[in-house]
């Protein structure tokens, strides 16, 4: 009897999300044999980058950040990578929320027809995007999980040929939060204007974490995770600034929540994203 091919399909906005999102889930279940697609829906250019780094790379930013995607997508061990090319809408409220070249502007229902064809075309049996606050209210994060729920919601309901089994959100684990918001206050910072533009709000992020309803073990992939981490170089790590030894405890384990199917009251925690998935 054939064994089952475990796919998975990531939809997130940009070049690291599926790094610092959830780089040591993404290791653990390719080496086990899964295949990873990847959908990153912009190129990330308003991302801060050094003109050292930019240099490199012909003064691209839009060059920086997908070698920096496929560096990190070879360590991750993905199959697929697939690069919807918007322009990033930047934070929310920036100007470049304006462009009508940026995923904010784009016509979702486009979009998430795109990530439906691509649904179809590799078949995952789960799916994992954002959060609807998009994990820290990024436009480009709430655009893609709208596009995602659309397209993965019209396949399951058309009823027939393949349907994708299982939608998770990636969700940040609300203790973790509390500690930055503490490390923060300790380090004489303002926990509302966090990052090199003070444009993330540790508290906002804090009061939207999803419910955790599956945690996955990661302990064995912080070496990759690492490796991944560190192809992102123009970019601040969420994970820098915590010793080594504290972020290997804090990153023990992947938080995500499942949305489809629905969580039973009562029901355990979930260990494995495969639990229940049949051919």
């Amino acid at each position: 009897m054939t064994q089952m091919t475990r796919k998975i399909l990531v939809s997130l906005a940009h070049p690291d999300d599926e790094t610092f999102g959830a780089g040591g889930l993404l290791a653990k279940y390719a080496s086990e044999g899964a295949e990873i697609s990847y959908i990153c829906a912009t190129d990330g250019a308003r991302g801060t980058i050094s003109d050292e780094i930019l240099a490199e790379h012909g003064g691209s930013a839009e060059a920086v950040r997908y070698a920096e995607l496929d560096c990190a997508a070879k360590v991750l061990g993905f199959k697929n990578v697939y690069k919807l090319g918007y322009c990033d809408s930047g934070m929310m409220g920036s100007e470049a929320n304006s462009d009508p070249t940026c995923l904010w502007q784009a016509d979702e229902e486009k979009v998430a027809a795109q990530v439906g064809e691509i649904m179809r075309e590799i078949q995952p049996q789960v799916v994992i995007t954002f959060d609807p606050f998009g994990t820290y209210g990024h436009p480009d994060h709430i655009f893609i999980h709208r596009a995602t729920v659309r397209a993965f919601n019209a396949i399951v309901e058309e009823g027939a040929g393949y349907r994708p089994q299982k939608l998770y959100y990636i969700a940040l684990d609300k203790w973790l939060m509390r500690l930055r918001i503490w490390q923060a206050r300790l380090q004489g910072q303002n926990p509302r204007k966090i990052g090199k533009n003070n444009d993330i709000d540790l508290t906002e992020i804090r009061d939207n974490v999803p419910p955790v309803t599956t945690r996955i073990d990661v302990r064995a992939w912080g070496d990759a995770w690492e490796a991944a981490a560190r192809c992102h170089r123009s970019q601040l790590d969420p994970r820098q600034g915590i010793n080594r030894w504290l972020r290997r405890i804090i990153e023990r384990s992947q938080g995500l929540q499942r949305v489809y199917p629905a969580v039973n009251s009562g029901e355990k925690i979930e260990r494995d994203i495969f639990a229940g998935v049949v051919e």
